[in-house]
């Protein structure tokens, strides 16, 4: 039975009140939490077996000031290790990444409304803070609803502060918890449990996270620390030294335009000014084989424009897709269109054909396996299997000395070497030099499209976890 009585929801904002009172002058705080991320599929080193990625985070936000700091350090699949600093203060807010893997020693300028957006992602890792907008309410007959199921002693609150926006609240009532927070508007839950005291406060120290109608955990979180702060150490706010500020993009640096270069006899690389990614092809008579698949269909079709405005009479013949990672496979179908038949290694082409968002098309793709060593139009295909992807291929043009790969190495474009690389990487190296691979150039399909086996030999150097 429910109990909807006119004032019962005013009454209960009241115990609310008291029962956090001893929180609501926190303004400045430090929060250490860690938390496993669902991975998707084709994230995976199995397609077959789903795996989650780690994280840790350390957040300190100012909500006075308007300044926050947070470092967030992931785990992905085979050891790949990001460390990134975020942070805002007065004049400017920046992120920049400490292990160097992806943006070097490159600052990159972020919008000053990113405080909002950062604060509000970290208020909801703690019950007590992600109460205050329900707290906070002035309207309360208006906009919040009452709600109290009398045989499981819980209160429900269902928050309207706008149109467009409701939030339920559920509380267990003995002792008074917050238990779970359903944002109805975003297709979020929040989950909280474990309760224990710690530098004196009472609050949910595991966490889980529902996004989009997931049935199972979108994220799996624990809080490891939290401590009031005074303020943000000045020095988490400033950029440290060795790094360079991008300019804001906008204008000329904003432009994504594709352009082709002639990088040795047949071959051609396509990219834009940022090199954020990178697809090669070969001309082979009236014939051309791309190397590497655009993140999905809208870019794969702008990279096939932009070949067929150098070479309108080619056709495609086939496409190279190393390894079945949702970022290396959703641009396939655009091709596939063109006739394009898909060059990959038994496994790949297996899961290729389990990818969800090729259900419709699937019939139309037509597939070349290819095995390790062998030789297409002079080009030396290798499959191997390693701790990224059950199995990874990458293709040597061994006349010209370029290799063309895809997260097997990934250099930043300034060439930074990250501190920590992961083990695949230095067993990719390790694989070249046995086999011998004579080499100028390798390109990935990440950043970089032009590493130097001087990089090469530096980045074997570096540490691994």
């Amino acid at each position: 039975s429910f109990n909807t009585l006119a004032n019962s929801a005013e009454e209960f904002l009241n115990t609310l009140k008291s029962h956090y009172q001893n929180t609501s002058s926190i303004n400045a705080f430090s929060l250490t939490h860690s938390y496993l991320g669902r991975s998707d599929p084709f994230q995976s080193w199995d397609y077959k077996a789903p795996t989650r990625y780690q994280a840790f985070k350390v957040t300190e936000i100012d909500l006075m000031n308007k300044h926050y700091y947070q470092n967030v350090v992931h785990h992905f699949t085979g050891g790949l290790y990001f460390d990134e600093v975020h942070f805002q203060n007065s004049n400017e807010s920046l992120r920049y990444e400490r292990n160097g893997i992806s943006l070097g020693k490159k600052a990159i300028p972020q919008k000053l409304n990113s405080f909002n957006r950062y604060t509000n992602l970290t208020l909801m890792n703690l019950d007590f803070l992600a109460v205050r907008p329900l707290i906070d309410e002035q309207n309360v007959v208006e906009n919040i609803q009452y709600q109290k199921n009398n045989t499981t002693k819980k209160v429900t609150l269902i928050h309207r502060p706008n149109e467009k926006t409701t939030i339920e609240y559920v509380f267990d009532t003995e002792p008074l918890r917050l238990t779970v927070i359903n944002n109805k508007t975003r297709n979020r839950i929040f989950e909280y449990s474990n309760y224990r005291t710690n530098n004196g406060l009472n609050f949910a120290h595991s966490l889980i996270k529902k996004y989009n109608g997931d049935t199972v955990p979108s994220f799996i979180t624990r809080i490891e620390r939290f401590e009031v702060i005074e303020k943000i150490d000045p020095e988490k706010l400033n950029l440290p030294h060795g790094y360079i500020k991008t300019p804001a993009v906008k204008g000329i640096d904003k432009d994504k335009t594709l352009f082709v270069s002639n990088i040795a006899s047949n071959l051609f690389l396509v990219t834009d000014r940022s090199e954020t990614n990178n697809i090669l092809f070969q001309v082979n008579s009236d014939e051309i084989t791309v190397f590497g698949v655009p993140r999905g269909k809208k870019a794969a079709q702008e990279v096939i424009n932009t070949i067929k405005s150098k070479f309108p009479a080619k056709r495609f013949r086939a496409i190279h897709v190393t390894h079945p990672y949702s970022d290396h496979i959703a641009g396939l179908v655009p091709f596939v269109e063109q006739g394009a038949v898909v060059l990959a290694d038994t496994y790949t082409i297996e899961a290729i054909k389990a990818f969800p968002r090729f259900s419709d098309s699937i019939e139309s793709f037509v597939f070349k396996a290819i095995s390790n060593k062998q030789v297409i139009n002079g080009v030396r295909f290798f499959v191997l299997e390693n701790a990224r992807s059950k199995r990874q291929s990458f293709a040597h043009f061994e006349d010209i000395g370029v290799i063309y790969q895809t997260d097997f190495l990934e250099v930043a474009n300034d060439n930074t070497i990250a501190n920590l690389v992961p083990s695949y990487t230095k067993h990719f190296i390790q694989f070249i030099k046995d086999e011998q691979l004579s080499f100028d150039r390798i390109i990935g399909f990440h950043r970089n499209n032009n590493i130097s086996p001087a990089v090469v030999d530096k980045t074997y150097q570096a540490d691994t976890l």
